[in-house]
Parts: C-alpha cells; sequence; structure tokens
C-alpha cells in the first residue's frame, strides 16, 4: 500500500502537467467554436443582407418587366382595333 502511494505521489507533478495542458486545451477548443459560431453568424448576416438587396433589385425589374408588357399590349390593341376599322 505504501509502495503505491509513493509510485503515485512521484506521478503527481506528471498529473498536474496534464490536467493544466487538458484543461488549456478545453478552453481553446471551447473559444475555437465560439470564434467559429461568431463567423457564421456574421456569414449568415451578410448573406440575408445581399439576398435582400437582391431581392429588391429584382421587385425593381419586374416592375418595370410588367410596365413595358402593359404598354405593348395596349399598343398592340390599338393596332388591332386600327386594322379592324380600316377593314371593316
Amino acid at each position: 500500500m505504501n509502495e503505491l502511494l509513493l509510485k503515485l505521489l512521484e506521478q503527481t507533478p506528471v498529473i498536474i502537467v496534464l490536467s493544466i495542458s487538458l484543461f488549456s486545451l478545453w478552453k481553446k477548443a471551447n473559444q475555437d467554436h465560439k470564434e467559429h459560431k461568431e463567423e457564421l453568424k456574421e456569414a449568415k448576416n451578410l448573406h440575408a443582407e445581399e439576398l435582400k438587396v437582391l431581392n429588391i433589385y429584382i421587385r425593381e425589374r419586374d416592375a418595370e418587366t410588367l410596365e413595358a408588357l402593359q404598354q405593348v399590349s395596349a399598343t398592340v390593341e390599338n393596332i388591332s382595333i386600327l386594322i379592324n376599322s380600316k377593314f371593316n
């Protein structure tokens, strides 16, 4: 029993150093994980902003296209009326 205690006491500095090393690694891993989560959050926010800008752009182009189509439709209708009035 005494021999076991002596061997354990001899290994105490090693156990302490390993414990401190493990704690340091664990702390760094937690910090890296938090930094990674923050980076992902920033990227997600940036992506959302870019999607908003793109959505606004697309809506503006859709409105312009719709207006142009309405003008073309009105013009074709007027031409159709003119053609029908000439032949009737």
